[in-house]
């Protein structure tokens, strides 16, 4: 249940475990330990996503002064019931020292409101009473599970623990009731938080929104120059944001100031880095910041990036992508990167959570965040950056954006269906709107992920034509190939053929590649980045 509630933990933040018995080899209860595996999602979480430790060498740690990450992992590996097990969350020995049988761990945003300020210990004992103990920020790992262990043991009638920066843990003597305290905490903390939004507000706005097709506008000019900025290495997906509470934030005057501070949670920084991208517009109008202005603010990113790396890195450690993964632009909106739309939509929606915390803990207090070394501690982590491997390889055509028209039946879906197999992202277009969207939502249900944007488009008419690419560079962030398959056959004999008929062959025929090709092109050149036009036709 907890999975299914955002507010709670998003894209495998947090963690739940329970504790029992099994039969040992010679038929004696043997006391064993459920945990989710790292980097499972507990939004959708089967059995098989959890992994299962005896339970008694584990505790038998707490006897220990210190353990390394190394030595942790080695000893969770020696403790599984099965070898083939998901590899056990990093948090697992918080999880095994505390005798309590049930434990949910959440990175919600109500407790992160009122832990993220400077005086995030009274806040919570004021609003939350003093049955959850107050844990200052450690990284996760043995140190801080037996820094909570040794606390419950001087407080064994608490109900949980707030972790200073990183969320929320509660415990009971089965699920309902940890899972209650959840619940019952998280309210106290929203009901509080929507007192104080009543009674002040966390910033003035300094900016505003610009119209629409203004901002539209902007991105078609900005965004092929960024995204080859983005694709040195390797090409990015890029999705645009302009939902009312992005707006809100990026227009406040305390904005700036607030999203430098750091992140709302160290958990976040797997999909959205340390720090945001803000793109200075100091006194000036947005509409005036070039392409080239924001490539140098990119730059300038990653070499800020470069030297946090050098200044806290260990022997052996590699750079990541120094660039950032989330945009944000004073009247514009936010963008986000990944390498498809789903992982950028990820990184939105993480980022999204990220200004809630931040506007509401500016509202209760003052806003703060992990120093920067913390910070490089968790990016860095091999045991956080692990999560990363448990990705798939990438397919051939990963991170290479297509658009094809006459895409709902035929020869167009057959296409549209062996590119998303091979690990394209497609914008499939056709004048049958319902046939179409059915189709894109077919092809993400195939691909387990976002890989089609479903679009009615007119391939005759121009502003029809504008209008798809508008939408899929909203999505996908630009193009890098065209297939133009859109198409009519009118059967007829020339002394029977009407001119209407006609004139609607070549309409479709040949100017309908024409003007999407045109539209594909200027896209093309201004990205700069090669790409590929394929025609589909017949004599």
């Amino acid at each position: 249940m907890i999975g299914e509630q955002a507010d709670l933990g998003l894209f495998g933040g947090g963690n739940t475990s329970t504790k029992g018995e099994l039969p040992d080899l010679f038929g004696r209860p043997e006391p064993i330990l459920w945990v989710k595996g790292s980097g499972a999602d507990l939004k959708g979480c089967q059995p098989r996503h959890f992994a299962a430790l005896r339970l008694a060498p584990l505790r038998r740690l707490i006897q220990r002064a210190r353990l390394t990450d190394e030595e942790m992992v080695a000893f969770l590996e020696r403790c599984l019931l099965d070898p083939n097990a998901p590899r056990p969350s990093v948090e697992t020995l918080l999880h095994a020292l505390l005798p309590e049988r049930d434990i949910d761990h959440t990175h919600a945003d109500a407790i992160l409101s009122l832990a993220n300020t400077s005086r995030g210990e009274a806040l919570v004992r004021r609003v939350l009473g003093d049955r959850l103990v107050w844990i200052p920020y450690l990284q996760p790992g043995f140190a801080l599970s037996k820094r909570v262990a040794q606390a419950y043991q001087r407080n064994p009638g608490s109900h949980g623990a707030v972790l200073e920066q990183h969320g929320l843990i509660t415990w009971g003597p089965d699920g309902r009731t940890s899972y209650g305290r959840t619940i019952r905490y998280v309210s106290m903390a929203e009901r509080f938080i929507a007192s104080q939004r009543r009674r002040k507000r966390w910033s003035i706005p300094q900016r505003q929104t610009l119209p629409g097709e203004e901002r539209m506008a902007l991105l078609r000019r900005w965004l092929p120059t960024v995204r080859r900025t983005f694709s040195q290495a390797r090409r990015v997906c890029l999705t645009y944001d302009d939902s009312p509470d992005v707006l809100e934030f990026v227009n406040a005057s305390r904005m700036p100031r607030l999203a430098s501070i750091g992140p709302a949670t160290p958990d976040h920084m797997l999909r959205t880095k340390r720090l945001p991208l803000i793109v200075r517009v100091r006194q000036r109008s947005v509409a005036s910041v070039s392409a080239d202005e924001i490539v140098r603010q990119l730059r300038r990113y990653a070499a800020d990036h470069a030297r946090y790396v050098r200044r806290y890195r260990r022997p052996g450690q590699s750079m990541l992508d120094p660039y950032p993964r989330v945009i944000l632009i004073p009247g514009v909106g936010m963008l986000t990167t990944g390498k498809d739309a789903t992982e950028a939509a990820m990184a939105a929606t993480i980022y999204r959570h990220a200004m809630a915390i931040i506007r509401n803990a500016s509202t209760v207090g003052r806003y703060t965040s992990v120093s920067q070394r913390q910070a490089f501690g968790v990016e860095y982590w091999p045991l956080e950056l692990y999560k990363l491997t448990l990705a798939p390889p990438e397919a051939e055509l990963s991170r290479l954006v297509g658009l094809i028209t006459g895409a709902a039946g035929g020869i167009g879906r057959g296409i549209a269906q062996m590119l998303v197999d091979r690990g394209a992202s497609v914008v499939v277009t056709d004048v049958k709107r319902d046939a179409v969207e059915r189709f894109a939502q077919a092809l993400n249900q195939r691909a387990g992920r976002r890989r089609a944007l479903g679009l009615v488009m007119d391939v005759t008419d121009e502003a029809s034509v504008e209008q798809a690419t508008d939408e899929a560079i909203r999505t996908f962030g630009g193009l890098d190939f065209l297939v133009s398959n859109a198409g009519i056959a009118t059967v007829s004999s020339i002394d029977r053929l009407s001119r209407e008929a006609w004139e609607r062959s070549l309409s479709v025929n040949a100017t309908g590649h024409f003007l999407v090709a045109r539209t594909v092109v200027r896209w093309l050149r201004a990205q700069g980045l090669g790409g590929a036009l394929v025609f589909i036709a017949s004599k």
